[in-house]
């Protein structure tokens, strides 16, 4: 009986990476920016930041957290919240129409927002100093202190619900 031929084991090899490619589960960043942790917890290393849009592949989950893998390489926890399926493909007949949208945009619409309804906001609503909420965006909580937090509360994996 011959062996198989190297031709025959490379297809195989290509049509199994095929199969694995198109049972993985592809996520998007649903928000503006989300660690990639160590562990599933919120006080854990942080291994990679991602951005809104960033795709991700998912290999398990645990408790509301998904084990991801960004298209780096880099294999940690993601919070569920932070994560959606990749539902959006843009096409058009006319090939004039943009058929592509950046992560931000994808981010905003996600949102229901966009550059024209976030003008027209501020134009109803001159009052409003935007640059209170850029600033709480820049907030950023040690990860420490989001332990002694969920300690002191007796939450989550400390006491309380999961």
């Amino acid at each position: 009986m011959k062996t198989p031929s190297r031709l025959f084991l490379m297809f195989l090899f290509l049509l199994g990476m095929i199969v694995v490619l198109l049972l993985a589960d592809t996520l998007i960043v649903r928000i503006k920016s989300t660690p990639v942790r160590k562990e599933p917890k919120f006080y854990a290393d942080i291994l990679a930041l991602l951005k809104a849009g960033d795709s991700v592949e998912k290999i398990s989950a645990q408790n509301g957290w998904l084990k991801i893998r960004t298209d780096g390489g880099v294999i940690g926890w993601v919070h569920s919240g932070a994560l959606e399926e990749k539902k959006f493909k843009l096409s058009a007949f006319d090939k004039s129409l943009k058929t592509q949208a950046s992560a931000s945009e994808v981010a905003l619409a996600g949102k229901g927002f966009n550059k024209n309804v976030e003008e027209s906001y501020r134009k109803k609503n001159p009052t409003i100093n935007f640059a209170y909420v850029d600033k709480m965006l820049e907030i950023k909580i040690p990860p420490g202190k989001i332990e002694e937090f969920l300690r002191t509360g007796k939450l989550g994996e400390f006491g309380g619900t999961k």
